[in-house]
């Protein structure tokens, strides 16, 4: 796992054993979040699940504060690790490439749902911390840049269209994060259902999807619904 920044202090001078440690905590931390909320959650519970005495886990971080930045740049990491092969398969299409990077995001939300929702809630106000806010700053520009770098190289090819680059990143970003947002009332929906919708959004069928599909859909429904009264007389 790629380290983005590192504010998290320790002692201990074998760094892939500290590497090794913090991904078992990260992965701990994530488990731990599905059960239940940050504030509930206890430093000495995600030492337990993640295999570490309870004072031992003080070595790797220094508050329980630490472990929101631990998922921050643990996620932020496993992205920045699959982004280049993206782009080297789709470098000369960014529209498709942007969809691949939003699809590995979902993906990457997806494994880490329930800890992205904490993350997404609390970063506000984990970065207005003096000791994290530049390291912090550098995890979420990578983040962003995962989306404003394709969007940039779409509309130098002309093939990308929009007026402000901010205000189309964090639209991407929200719809993204809306997987885990929306966990409860996505609870029915498919993820592979969800990225078909964001997909038919982008690529502007939202709005003029072809009226024969629509046509033969309502068309099968009227039918189904004849069948359905001749069985009943």
């Amino acid at each position: 796992m790629a380290s983005l920044a590192q504010p998290l202090k320790t002692q201990i001078q074998d760094g892939d054993l500290v590497r090794a440690r913090r991904r078992q905590i990260f992965q701990a931390a994530c488990r731990v979040l599905a059960r239940k909320s940050f504030h509930e959650a206890t430093v000495k519970e995600i030492a337990v699940e993640a295999g570490i005495a309870a004072g031992s886990i003080y070595v790797y971080l220094q508050s329980k504060d630490d472990i929101l930045f631990l998922l921050a740049e643990s996620m932020v990491a496993e992205l920045s690790v699959i982004l280049p092969a993206i782009h080297q398969r789709n470098a000369d299409d960014p529209c498709h490439e942007l969809l691949d990077v939003m699809r590995a995001l979902i993906d990457l939300i997806d494994r880490y749902r329930e800890a992205f929702r904490v993350l997404h809630h609390e970063v506000r106000y984990l970065i207005r911390r003096p000791q994290y806010r530049q390291a912090l700053g550098r995890i979420l520009d990578r983040y962003v840049a995962a989306v404003s770098d394709v969007l940039e190289r779409g509309r130098a090819m002309n093939v990308i269209y929009f007026e402000d680059s901010r205000s189309v990143v964090h639209l991407i970003l929200s719809l993204c994060s809306g997987w885990a947002m929306g966990a409860g009332y996505l609870k029915d929906t498919g993820k592979g259902t969800y990225l078909r919708e964001i997909e038919s959004i982008l690529r502007g069928r939202f709005f003029h999807a072809a009226p024969l599909e629509h046509a033969s859909r309502r068309q099968g429904r009227q039918q189904r619904g004849r069948l359905r009264m001749m069985a009943l007389e």
